[in-house]
This record gives structure tokens, sequence and C-alpha cells, in this order.
């Protein structure tokens, strides 16, 4: 033991005259420098394996939902209170149709990067605004890509995803949840936003959307 510890000690003292030595402090901190590259290639190495598999794992991955981008055809339901409102249009790039259906009233809307515009009763577009063609339900909740960040965060329970409102409001401390339905064999989406709404607004006792996409990545005119 006496041993070991002469060695030791002989080996700080060596450390410290290499670190007074210019030339010594240069090739510890080389060493230094290596050791923490090594480290980080190691971690990354890791973590990546990690990542990887959890992808791999995420049934979410062979969904029809991952296919979506800004090419398709949409057609959407929303159930608030029993109430209907529904759309349906074209997603191209950055543009848009939209129809509005609310009961025996029709409108048509167009959306050009990030412009809205309405069809008056002359066939000509006028300016409008996003509030104006989605006043039930924020367009966010209906957004393909906002869907998909909550299926990541969600956990899933008999081809249920569950995301708890705690992921979603800040500082919510309850234990509710929404619920986001896939159907992979209709290509659609049914979003039980219920419990989410509940929370700013007591009136509120369903709020389901349904999203059914159509013509994944074929279409090349929003023209009929």
């Amino acid at each position: 033991m006496s041993e070991e510890k002469n060695s030791q000690k002989e080996n700080k003292i060596n450390l410290r005259e290499m670190w007074k030595d210019k030339k010594g402090k240069a090739k510890i901190q080389l060493c230094l420098y290596g050791i923490f590259f090594i480290g980080v290639l190691i971690f990354s190495k890791v973590l990546g394996s990690y990542n990887a598999k959890i992808e791999e794992n995420n049934p979410v991955n062979n969904s029809f939902v991952v296919q979506i981008s800004d090419n398709y055809e949409y057609n959407i339901e929303i159930n608030i209170n029993n109430n209907i409102y529904k759309y349906y249009g074209k997603t191209l790039g950055n543009n848009q149709t939209i129809t509005r259906e609310v009961e025996t009233e029709i409108n048509n809307y167009y959306v050009m990067i990030d412009k809205y515009y309405i069809l008056d009763d002359s066939d000509n577009y006028i300016l409008t605004t996003k509030e104006e063609i989605y006043p039930y339900i924020d367009y966010r909740y209906l957004n393909i890509n906002n869907i998909r960040e909550f299926i990541k965060i969600s956990t899933v329970e008999n081809n249920i995803y569950k995301v708890k409102l705690s992921d979603l409001i800040l500082n919510y401390s309850g234990e509710e949840y929404i619920t986001i339905n896939i159907d992979e064999l209709n290509r659609c989406l049914e979003i039980d936003y219920t419990n989410l709404f509940k929370a700013n607004d007591t009136t509120i006792n369903k709020s389901i959307v349904k999203i059914t996409y159509t013509n994944i990545n074929k279409i090349t005119s929003l023209e009929e």
C-alpha cells in the first residue's frame, strides 16, 4: 500500500512539474481535450442509438399522418355542443382553398402565402382574416403540423393517443387529457378537444374534430 501511495505522490509531483513547463502544460491540455472529445463522441453515439430505438418503436412512424405535408385534400367536421361546422378543400404548398359550410350557408375562401381571402357575391376575392374563417375553433387545432406535435408527446392506450393538458397548458395541474384516434384505413383523425376547451369555457361539453385526408401528395392544382 505504501508503494502505491508513493507512486501516486510521484505522479502528482510530475504533473505539477509538467504544468509549470509550457510544453508539459500543452501536452496535459491536449490529453484533456482528447478525453473530452472522446466522451462527447461516445455520448452522442449512445444518445443517437437511444433516439433511433424510440423512433423505431413509435407506431405513428408507419402512419399516413407522417406522409402529410403540404399536398392533400381535406374534409373537416367540427362538433361543438352538437353544433356542426364543416370545412373542405385542398392544400398545395403555401396555398389553400377552403369551403365552409354551416347549415345552409356556404362560404368560399382562398389562402395565398399566409393571406386570407373571401369570395364575395361579385366573384372577387376580398382580403379577410384567419379568425373570420375559423370563428368556432382556432385553426392551430386543425393544423396537421400541430396535431403531429401533439401525437409525439402522447401516450398510446388501445390505439388511442392521449395528450395530457398539463403538456399543453402552462401551469395546469389536472389529470385531464385530449384524445386522438387515428383511422389508417380511411385516412382519418378524430380528436376530442373537449377537456382542453372546457378548461377555458365551462359551457363546452363536447368539442370533437374529425379530419379526413385524401389524395395525399397527388394534388397538382387547386383548380377544379
